[in-house]
């Protein structure tokens, strides 16, 4: 199959290329017949043009299918635009006879023989990386001046064929309206396209004289084991720990998975259907469960490797940091803010979308009644879930009552995380334990890590909480505020024995009713991920062992496969049908894209054994990849051993929020900004961090909730990932009609749909009221 497709698009490209070339050269040989008239071009080279241009509209298909990697929207937007020229010299021939449509139609040509002619080179190179030189340069450098002139073209073009006779007349009369409509368009989108090819020409120049990678290092901290080609894949890694966690369900059905798992040749593209099988077996049964998260985190204990900074300690990673016996110095800070009249507050304004990408202003705060009433509100409008609901309620009544978080104490792994609860903790009272980077990073530079602990403590100095922190010398020593926010954190990918050590020898100062909490807010890219997830649960791991009563927090990303609420489920399949379903245009959709947009968001229910059948909703995100499904999965794991151990697990599913790292992608941004059509609600990152810490505080405090294990009968929560389904915050994605991995594209068209609309509509009026003003009717 693989070869089918390479021969395909070397043979398409190939066409492609001698075509445009053909074009190029036909044009060019007028011009040196002519003395260079611009206004001859188009006869000698029009029908070259014609043929190869529509030929390129495969290029929207390929996108769409995703046959090729390009970006879906920019395609169809570039080939589209073309293909509108096409009609437009069509139906005006005599425009054809101009400056502009020579000037267009060499522009056009010289820029695509250049684009296919490296898709070859790649093609048979085997990676775009080695395209020849010349052709690279060629490729990203033209587009800065036949971009420009090519645009000239097309709008003088089009607007001349608006007074040419035939033209008024073509398709019943539409056609200079429709010419109009995309004048207005041509407008916001060419400069987008300009600066789409400077992008891709900084990233592709950034990219191929990259200065060579340092030479490797001894491994110090986590690390991933060598795969015996003389590397350490993750990939390898990640494929034998889901075949570990398949074989540890003890079924058959989980034998013949780990077997089937270990054979899977692509895990980059093939990891996301092991993931949800993986969910829909441990289902099966609670021991399933169980026995595919033990075996799962088992693996990665024993196969993972641990390296300490002087190489005296190697080895597998559990047995390894076992033996670590160093620790820290405790900080603290005490906040000087009033505990007495605390008020529980949610930063509200409606949402986010990129016309209003500001955080809620000051006066737009949910308190006492209006924050129940929102509740109410998002969990009618199947935002989040009724549980989820009562929980929010739960926590505005508990501190309307004048109560505080006085007592509870809370280890956050990744306390400087965007997403994580620290500074509502404080400001209600808590003591947090942080656990983030060392001070030190960075220090005499433009951004020293310092400063994210000066900005923990000022939090902490204001609230009427207390911050509790690892340092590298005694507090008494610290010449002075800055010298202690230097000295203070750790480093968890090197240090989670001492991190462990320090945690185990501080809550052995607290009182036996002290509420202890400790959760693992941390994200990086790719493989560190599962690395800082490996650390966090080992940290986790050790305190609870430590102290059995601590709890244990963790927040569930909406693009993942979960156990869900049988209402949400029946949502889901109500909602299928309705929106572009009552035009026949979802399944349209689907069907030309391969089975790829506008996914139904639900499946067959598992049957779990004495007639209960358990929901799921699959929102895996293939794009995120393989690791972060993996340190997903640990976190999964850790919450179902724990809570099958007798721990509160205040593990719920988290919406989508536009945090800074996310909306810093452009087709992010925009597919965000058109899911509300499917019954999404984007959550400001300061809503998010309010909700989700609202949530937490209901776990830790309330012995009565669906996360306290005592309670499992109460709530119908037989296997350990029926956790997952309650109290669940997903901004809509359990109810929608689609996956969430399969509207990303048709959002983004939507939200820039939207944005056009005002144009259209006011160039439709316009077009029609000169329409009328012509035909003589006033």
């Amino acid at each position: 199959m693989a070869f089918l497709k390479n021969a395909y698009l070397i043979a398409y490209n190939g066409g492609c290329m001698v075509g445009w070339g053909l074009a190029f050269a036909l044009g060019v040989q007028c011009l040196l017949m002519t003395g260079g008239d611009l206004a001859k071009v188009w006869d000698a080279m029009g029908l070259s043009v014609q043929i190869a241009q529509w030929a390129m509209a495969l290029d929207i298909v390929h996108a769409f299918t995703g046959l090729v990697r390009s970006p879906f929207v920019t395609v169809f937007m570039q080939v589209m635009s073309r293909l509108i020229l096409m009609v437009v010299v069509l139906l005006a021939p005599s425009v054809t006879a101009s400056w502009h449509v020579g000037m267009m139609a060499l522009s056009w040509s010289l820029v695509e023989v250049w684009r296919y002619a490296f898709y070859l080179n790649g093609l048979l190179s085997g990676s775009t990386e080695k395209v020849a030189y010349p052709i690279f340069w060629m490729r990203y450098s033209l587009f800065a001046i036949l971009y420009p002139t090519g645009i000239t073209g097309e709008v003088v073009t089009m607007m001349n064929s608006i007074s040419e006779a035939s033209f008024a007349t073509a398709l019943g009369g539409r056609a200079p309206l429709l010419v109009k409509m995309c004048l207005g368009l041509w407008a916001p989108a060419s400069p987008f396209m300009y600066m789409n090819m400077v992008k891709n020409r900084k990233g592709a120049f950034k990219k191929r004289f990259a200065p060579p990678p340092a030479p490797p290092q001894a491994p110090v901290g986590a690390e991933f084991p060598e795969d015996g080609k003389g590397g350490r894949s993750t990939s390898e890694a990640g494929k034998k720990v889901i075949a570990a966690s398949f074989a540890g369900m003890g079924t058959k059905e989980g034998a013949e998975a780990a077997t089937k798992c270990a054979a899977v040749k692509n895990w980059r593209f093939g990891y996301n259907k092991q993931i949800v099988r993986l969910a829909r077996l441990g289902c099966a049964s609670p021991q399933a469960a169980k026995g595919s998260a033990a075996a799962g985190l088992k693996w990665m204990y024993e196969n993972m490797v641990f390296h300490s900074k002087d190489q005296t300690l190697t080895g597998p990673f559990g047995a390894t940091v076992d033996k670590v016996t160093g620790s820290f110095e405790t900080g603290s800070v005490k906040g000087s803010g009033v505990s007495s009249g605390l008020v529980y507050k949610i930063p509200y304004d409606g949402g986010w979308h990129p016309t209003k990408p500001q955080p809620p202003a000051a006066d737009k705060v949910l308190t006492g009644e209006s924050l129940k009433a929102q509740a109410v509100k998002w969990a009618e409008g199947g935002i989040i879930e009724p549980d989820a609901a009562d929980a929010l309620c739960w926590t505005s009544d508990y501190f309307a009552s004048g109560k505080t978080l006085e007592g509870a104490y809370v280890v956050m792994i990744g306390a400087g995380s965007a997403m994580g609860p620290f500074s509502k903790l404080l400001e209600m009272g808590a003591t947090v334990v942080a656990i983030d980077i060392p001070g030190n990073w960075g220090k005499g530079g433009k951004r020293p890590t310092s400063s994210l602990w000066k900005r923990l403590c000022d939090v902490a100095k204001a609230s009427p909480g207390q911050l509790i922190f690892p340092l590298a010398k005694p507090q008494a020593q610290c010449l002075n505020d800055n010298d202690m926010h230097e000295n203070s954190g750790c480093d968890l990918m090197k240090q989670p024995g001492e991190i462990a050590n320090w945690l185990c020898t501080w809550q052995a100062t607290l009182p036996s009713s002290a509420k202890v909490m400790i959760g693992n807010y941390t994200y990086l890219d790719g493989d560190l991920h599962v690395k800082l997830a490996l650390c966090a649960d080992y940290c986790i791991q050790r305190l609870r062992k430590a102290r059995p009563s601590t709890g244990v927090a963790f927040l569930c990303t909406p693009t993942d496969i979960h156990v869900c609420t049988s209402e949400s489920d029946a949502a889901a399949r109500a909602n299928y049908g309705m929106g572009f379903g009552s035009m026949g245009l979802e399944k349209i959709a689907n069907v030309l894209s391969g089975g790829k947009f506008l996914i139904k968001n639900f499946d067959k229910p598992v049957e779990a054994g004495g007639g209960k059948a358990i929901k799921l909703v699959d929102g895996l995100s293939v794009a995120q990849g393989p690791n972060y499904a993996l340190a997903k999965r640990m976190q999964h794991w850790r919450a179902q051993i724990e809570f099958e151990a007798g721990a509160t697990v205040s593990s719920m599913v988290a919406p989508s929020t536009a945090t800074i790292s996310v909306i810093h992608n452009k087709t992010f941004a925009w597919a965000y900004g058109g899911m509300p059509y499917f019954k999404f609600e984007i959550f400001k990152q300061e809503t998010t961090n309010a909700v989700m810490a609202a949530m937490l505080m209901h776990d830790t405090l309330n012995t009565k909730g669906p996360k306290n294990p005592a309670n499992r009968a109460k709530f119908n929560i037989d296997n350990s990932l029926e956790l997952f389904r309650t109290q669940a915050v997903h901004g809509g994605l359990w109810r929608s009609p689609y996956k969430v991995d399969s509207v990303g594209e048709v959002s983004a068209l939507i939200y820039f749909a939207g944005i056009a609309m005002p144009y259209l509509l006011g160039l439709t009026a316009f077009g029609t009221a000169a329409a009328v003003y012509t035909s003589g009717v006033l």
